[in-house]
């Protein structure tokens, strides 16, 4: 396969031109050729059960599986006959759906795309060549004004360790944008109101936390989750007793694929999640911010808004102009 660029990464929304090279030493007696485009969803994982049957207790294993197709094209370039011995040139111009999900591969299912030449045999076995794809939907938060808002989360927590009461400590984590992109930092804002009288706070924790959604099909409909903390901020500063502070910290986006769209058999997610180490006799308080990851930034929260469009995901694979053409979509 020889495509247009030198490594086979697109954005959705783009076209994706080559043309398929077929050598044959000799001639093949066919019944078509033809060029197949594929872009699909599969989740697969097995779980162990117990069931009693008869008195008797037994152990089984359930499948679970699901499927969902994003793309599907077939492409005749040869028909029925003799495919004569040499070099055969096909040339192929498949659009890709605006829609199509980021390709990723996880513990449970994976997106893939892929473009392929089949020749199909008489009274043989399909010969198949197969050419993988990397798909990455494109994102502009622009595109979702509601993105500007900044993000506010308050929590009350209350101590209470018997035979001791104590006051609330109150705590608010402001995100400045709803929606950031692969290279940008996350800057927040956390303030403490510390209106216990008996307990100290030993510090706070912030991440970034990935959230990999897998849903299946068969034998019967079921979810499972798969998460990932992709970077955190520690910050070992305390709050007294009585007392209130003011903590600022920034969190780096490293690259990762966009937050999903649309709802399907495997979706992704982020959150930002603030701990609150409150001691050893309490349990630390959690705060959860659903955050969009994009591929080009809010130009209000990029750094210079001249060069907003150059914030793509990052992969050592990244094509040159890649960004360029996302900014065009």
């Amino acid at each position: 396969f020889e495509l247009d660029r030198r490594e086979p990464i697109y954005y959705s929304g783009e076209t994706v031109n080559g043309r398929a090279i077929l050598t044959t030493t000799s001639e093949k007696s066919v019944n078509e050729v033809y060029i197949l485009f594929e872009g699909e969803a599969k989740v697969r994982w097995d779980e162990r059960r117990t069931r009693t049957r008869g008195g008797k207790t037994e152990h089984y294993t359930e499948y679970f599986r699901g499927k969902q197709q994003y793309l599907y094209t077939r492409t005749s370039v040869f028909g029925s006959g003799n495919l004569p011995p040499g070099t055969h040139t096909y040339n192929f111009c498949i659009p890709l759906p605006l829609e199509c999900p980021s390709s990723v591969v996880a513990q449970y299912g994976k997106i893939f795309y892929e473009v392929s030449v089949v020749i199909d045999r008489q009274w043989r076995f399909n010969n198949v060549f197969k050419q993988p794809l990397t798909v990455i939907q494109t994102y502009n938060l622009n595109m979702s004004p509601q993105l500007l808002m900044p993000l506010v989360r308050e929590d009350i927590k209350h101590f209470c360790c018997w035979p001791c009461s104590s006051g609330p400590v109150l705590s608010t984590l402001t995100i400045p944008f709803g929606g950031y992109a692969p290279g940008q930092k996350i800057r927040f804002t956390l303030e403490i109101d510390n209106q216990s009288s008996g307990y100290d706070l030993d510090g706070i924790e912030v991440k970034l936390k990935q959230i990999y959604k897998f849903q299946a099909q068969t034998p019967h409909h079921k979810t499972r989750e798969k998460e990932h903390s992709l970077n955190k901020s520690c910050q070992q500063e305390r709050v007294l007793r009585l007392l209130k502070k003011k903590i600022e910290g920034t969190l780096a986006i490293p690259a990762v694929p966009p937050s999903s769209r649309s709802e399907g058999i495997i979706s992704v997610s982020y959150q930002v999640i603030l701990t609150i180490s409150t001691g050893d006799c309490h349990v630390d308080s959690d705060l959860e911010v659903p955050i969009v990851i994009g591929t080009i930034p809010l130009i209000q929260s990029a750094e210079n808004p001249a060069s907003a469009a150059q914030w793509i995901p990052e992969t050592p694979d990244t094509p040159a102009g890649a960004a360029a053409d996302a900014s065009q979509l």
